[in-house]
């Protein structure tokens, strides 16, 4: 039901502008552009050597993303900070899965499920190849073309929430741990910190200049002094369709007005996806 190719349901994918980076470059340069852009993933151009590996039979290929950043910061030692913002992206990097562009959307979901990430590489017929991530599958939904009748109860995730005074390390330490990309600040009610805005914060001239001339003291700021985002409430009997065509880039979360759960991209796409309830209209 979802064997529509993308060149069809996405035809201006290679239009989005992407920034890149390459195996050599630091990882400072790749986290400031990831905080800059606001992008979850920076794929890593490959060098002659850098070939790509296998995994069940999928290519991947290497990328810095958000949440990795936040994993690498989290299992340095502080002293040890200035050797990780300098490591090259090659030793840094996750693994993104591809696609060819003429595949379907049924194939792009299997990717992100087979990787875990919600962002995947579209080849090219010849370089520069794209990238596609949820967001683009979301706005299916604001165009007509995804439908889910779903509920978004069915499909909505429990909200992790920190306080706004702890400590901005041990926040970090429970996204890595609980394997979540946002909390939710206590006593805020729909307030949140991402790990995007983490590594805005981070990696602000303010922060690296700490950074520099004091590493041990980089991460030691509290929950409140990173900037937060409030997600929109939506009812917990909305269809899954409808909250979709609510999603744009900048509120890409939302909570139920019921308290204590979250929706966000994943969750309008992938969990549907998996409960067979995603269907493509016409």
């Amino acid at each position: 039901m979802l064997d529509a190719p993308l060149s069809k349901l996405l035809p201006g994918l290679f239009e989005i502008f992407r920034p890149i980076t390459t195996p050599d470059v630091p990882l400072i340069v790749a986290a400031s552009i990831l905080a800059d852009y606001e992008h979850p993933i920076v794929p890593v151009r490959r060098g002659r050597s850098q070939a790509g590996v296998e995994k069940e039979g999928l290519k991947l290929f290497r990328a810095v993303g958000g949440q990795q950043v936040i994993r690498l910061i989290v299992r340095t030692r502080p002293a040890d900070y200035q050797g990780l913002l300098w490591r090259p992206c090659s030793a840094t990097s996750i693994w993104l899965g591809a696609v060819e562009y003429g595949e379907s959307l049924e194939r792009l979901l299997r990717v992100f499920e087979l990787t875990g990430f919600g962002d995947a590489r579209v080849n090219a017929p010849a370089p520069p190849h794209g990238l596609v991530t949820l967001e683009e599958v979301v706005s299916l939904y604001g165009e007509g073309t995804l439908r889910c009748n779903a509920k978004v109860e069915e499909v909505a995730s429990r909200a992790i929430s920190v306080d706004p005074d702890a400590e901005l390390i041990d926040a970090m330490t429970t996204m890595c741990d609980r394997r979540v990309r946002r909390l939710f600040l206590s006593g805020r009610r729909g307030e949140y910190i991402s790990d995007r805005s983490i590594l805005a914060f981070l990696f602000s001239p303010r922060l690296l200049t700490v950074a520099k001339d004091s590493p041990e003291s980089w991460t030691n700021g509290k929950v409140s002094e990173v900037p937060t985002t409030t997600a929109r409430e939506v009812s917990s009997g909305d269809k899954v369709e409808d909250v979709g065509r609510l999603a744009d880039p900048d509120r890409d979360v939302f909570t139920l007005s019921e308290g204590g759960f979250l929706v966000s991209r994943w969750d309008l796409v992938m969990k549907p996806w998996k409960a067979k309830k995603l269907t493509l209209s016409g």
